[in-house]
């Protein structure tokens, strides 16, 4: 198995190589539930109990200890179901339009005698619209001539010549502690924190700076008059966890990028001062971070269909390799990850809860 530090080296050329080799530590993992569409997050409760999210069926789904998996919420608006989390006994998850008029918002799910109670806490959308946190932020590529603007492919060119931040919303992941909870929010590109207050930005992300070289150019089909420039991309981020020392730790995609190489980031936020720190970057396709009481940092890498395990302080080793590991996090008896079947079917979803069992 190949060793990397984690911080603060990119490790894309490595990660490539660890795809479909065998993990170092994991042992073979228990299905906690399967036959699931697009579970793209996944949350545990202290009494074992798994509720994950079917993204693009517009479910979230329990699986109560030894039981089968059972839908809880049904999104009558057929909006993305995602950022799932718990805590004690309320389970907190997001609603995203997938079409239409913009939509955004973030629930609590309660049990309440006879079923559940659904409390919105917030409206990221309207959030969103009325201060576009990322407004002033300009991605893309500056410093374009109007000929080179107008030699980039249409398809492609509102993305790439130099832009500001829109107005979108998609809380892709939550996570609370002290009364606080914490959204992640992939479009607009910020971590948001709701109170009995209301929300308020905790920090922006940085964007993502690529250089455009003869290679890249030629990848994405831009003119020669792009190359030696500098591409800003979003960062999106995909997931935040709350560690021990009571920072956040969050994963970024690095926008359409982020798709195509390894341009994704892990950072560490400091909740009361917004101060961003950059951990690790040059990473594939991070779309989910759990952190145990110990310190030790669980990521999930999307596309290569790696999870990666650092110890505090402690050199990177691999997991697991999980096709499509969308999530990860720990809890009762091990680490959960779940494999989202991206590629499948929908007419036969694949989609999978795994526990890898850690004797804690």
């Amino acid at each position: 198995m190949r060793r990397f530090t984690l911080i603060p080296v990119a490790v894309a050329a490595l990660l490539v190589s660890t795809v479909g080799t065998p993990a170092a530590h994991a042992v073979d993992p228990d299905t906690v539930a399967g036959g699931l569409v697009s579970p793209l997050k996944v949350a545990v409760s202290d009494d074992g109990t798994v509720f994950v999210t079917q993204n693009f069926a517009s479910l979230l789904t329990e699986v109560t200890p030894g039981g089968d998996p059972a839908v809880i919420y049904a999104d009558e608006g057929q909006r993305e179901i995602g950022g799932v989390s718990v805590t004690g006994d309320v389970v907190t998850f997001t609603a995203t339009a997938q079409g239409g008029p913009p939509n955004a918002r973030v629930y609590t799910y309660t049990p309440d005698g006879e079923g559940w109670a659904q409390d919105e806490i917030a409206n990221t959308w309207a959030y969103e619209k009325a201060y576009n946190p990322d407004g002033g932020r300009t991605y893309g590529i500056r410093g374009l001539s109007k000929s080179c603007t107008k030699a980039i492919p249409k398809e492609i060119r509102p993305f790439v010549a130099a832009y500001k931040g829109i107005k979108d919303s998609h809380p892709y992941a939550t996570t609370t502690a002290g009364g606080t909870t914490y959204v992640a929010d992939a479009a607009g590109n910020d971590i948001l924190a709701i109170t009995d207050s209301g929300v308020s930005t905790v920090a922006l992300l940085p964007q993502v700076k690529v250089p455009v070289t003869k290679k890249l150019r030629k990848q994405l089909g831009l003119p020669a008059c792009t190359q030696g420039k500098t591409f800003k991309g979003e960062p999106v981020p995909t997931d935040v966890e709350v560690g021990p020392d009571g920072n956040l730790y969050v994963t970024t995609l690095g926008g359409g990028l982020g798709e195509q190489m390894p341009v994704g980031a892990v950072y560490r936020i400091v909740p009361g001062t917004g101060a961003v720190t950059r951990l690790a970057n040059g990473l594939m396709s991070p779309t989910g971070i759990a952190i145990d009481p110990s310190g030790t940092a669980y990521i999930s890498l999307l596309f290569p269909g790696v999870v990666l395990e650092q110890p505090l302080s402690g050199p990177v080793d691999q997991l697991a390799a999980v096709p499509f590991a969308a999530d990860v996090e720990v809890g009762f008896g091990g680490v959960y990850v779940t494999s989202a079947d991206l590629a499948g079917s929908p007419d036969d979803p694949q989609g999978k809860v795994l526990l890898f069992p850690t004797g804690g």
